[in-house]
């Protein structure tokens, strides 16, 4: 087990601080909408999978999805969500994880990310089946309901590996994240 740096709990951090500021609204909307017109609530949901991508693709570390996320879910706490914030983000993160964890934290690539938030969010919908009332939608309504949290899934995802893909080069993660094998040979060889 790779010890918790302070360089390591500050970049979880400074990772959880900005998606805690960034799911304040989303929190504001998704309370606004979620009952009343889920297939919008549908389109935003993949915004809570930002802060554990980043923070997984950047760090490339057991405990960064969880980690950011409980920051981010203090912070939620002003949201209507309130308290109950800390939860709902824990979960996103620890369900990020999970897909990670699975491998024992060696597969780093990008499929595994999506592999891992759609079955998350599939997981997620059938949970929420009842609260979103998609039973009682027309079957167009069922689809797209399943769809735009599919395509919302992918989107954020997309964007949390390129955020982090911008950071790993700005060096955000350099001390914090494991040497890829890539990068161990290239050293190697010069």
């Amino acid at each position: 087990m790779k010890r918790l740096t302070t360089r390591f709990l500050m970049a979880c951090a400074a990772i959880g601080a900005a998606t805690g500021v960034l799911l304040i609204p989303a929190f504001f909307v998704s309370f606004a909408i979620s009952a009343t017109v889920p297939l919008a609530y549908a389109a935003m949901a993949g915004v809570w999978l930002l802060g554990p991508v980043i923070a997984l693709a950047v760090l490339r570390r057991p405990g960064a999805a969880v980690l950011t996320m409980l920051l981010a879910g203090i912070i939620n706490i002003a949201s209507p969500a309130g308290p109950s914030a800390i939860v709902t983000n824990l979960m996103v993160g620890a369900a990020m994880e999970l897909g990670f964890l699975v491998t024992l934290y060696r597969i780093w690539r990008p499929w595994l990310f999506y592999l891992t938030a759609l079955l998350f969010q599939t997981w997620y919908a059938i949970t929420a089946y009842t609260y979103f009332n998609v039973g009682d939608m027309a079957t167009a309504g069922k689809i797209g309901f399943f769809g735009l949290l599919g395509v919302s899934t992918i989107v954020f995802v997309a964007i949390g590996l390129a955020i982090a893909k911008r950071l790993t080069a700005a060096g955000v993660a350099r001390g914090i994240a494991p040497a890829s094998p890539a990068r161990s040979a290239a050293a190697t060889a010069e």
